[in-house]
């Protein structure tokens, strides 16, 4: 069966490398983006804001997360992706007067992508999502995440990116510009200068990824008063370490350790929320296993 599983998405990268869609040029050790995985985080202090309200509160959490995707092609420019997401959060309060709960998370994401040309390429992409916390009184809460993109390759070195990001649901609405460029220095380096996510990669061998930079925190939800509904928070973001090794074939174990409560420039429903850092920020660490295309005839 795992043998049946391999030749099964062996045989879906063969087709996408016999496609026109171009994903990389240059001669770089870096990997392909995960395709599935499965992690678990801890943040020892995650803060849980309280809408309409100058009040918050502190957690220790720990999350258990999977999410896979399945891309498809649907003719030689165009394919679609589609995909689950399911995580468990506990949160653990750090006050006795507060009440420790899990929170269930359901995500379904989906995307298009068209190779438009030689050099450019169009990416949109929705996933809705669903919160649920263990009160008796809680309700499902629900958000959308959604984006247009788009990506020039200037060289087999160089692509350039720009597009828009929208968090839609029941806390404060989210927009956020995304522009940058990636930068291929050698086989080994690559400078990813993605707003509001940049990161500098080494990829000494082709088993071995070591990523330095920022993404979005999973330790900043929200939680409306009276209601018992929770969301993220995607105005928080981590900074952190990461280490990613090959184990076997396209299998890939990762761990990640860094500093969260860094927060960003964001356009809220609500107005513009300027940058600030967080002097109470956390700690975090993350374990998992990712699903790389390719790898399928390592050893």
């Amino acid at each position: 069966m795992p043998q049946a599983r391999a030749d099964f998405v062996g045989g879906l990268m063969s087709r996408f490398a016999d496609s026109e869609i171009d994903f990389a040029r240059s001669d770089s050790h870096v990997p392909f983006p995960p395709v599935a995985f499965v992690s678990l985080s801890n943040y020892g202090d995650t803060e849980l804001k309280v809408e309409k309200s100058d009040t918050s509160l502190v957690y220790d959490q720990v999350s258990v997360s999977q999410a896979a995707v399945l891309p498809i092609l649907a003719s030689p420019r165009d394919a679609l992706f589609v995909g689950e997401w399911v995580s468990r959060s506990e949160f653990d309060a750090q006050l006795p007067t507060e009440t420790s709960f899990d929170v269930l998370t359901l995500g379904l994401p989906m995307g298009w992508l068209r190779q438009a040309s030689p050099d450019w390429q169009m990416i949109a992409f929705a996933m809705p999502m669903g919160h649920r916390a263990q009160f008796d009184t809680s309700k499902w809460s629900f958000e959308t995440m959604a984006g247009l993109f788009g990506r020039y390759t200037q060289s087999d070195r160089l692509w350039w990116a720009f597009g828009l990001f929208a968090d839609v649901g029941t806390g404060s609405n989210l927009y956020l510009p995304y522009v940058g460029a990636s930068l291929t220095l050698n086989e080994a380096w690559t400078l990813s200068a993605m707003m509001p996510w940049p990161a500098i990669l080494y990829a000494p061998t082709e088993d071995t990824l070591l990523r330095l930079g920022v993404s979005p925190s999973g330790a900043s939800w929200s939680v409306q008063p009276g209601a018992d509904e929770v969301s993220l928070d995607l105005g928080g973001w981590d900074f952190g370490l990461s280490v990613d090794h090959r184990f076997a074939g396209p299998f890939w174990g990762s761990l990640e350790i860094g500093v969260g409560g860094l927060r960003g420039l964001t356009f809220a429903s609500d107005g513009l929320n300027t940058p600030e850092l967080d002097t109470g920020s956390t700690w975090y660490v993350s374990l998992g296993v990712n699903l790389r295309p390719g790898g399928f005839d390592a050893k």
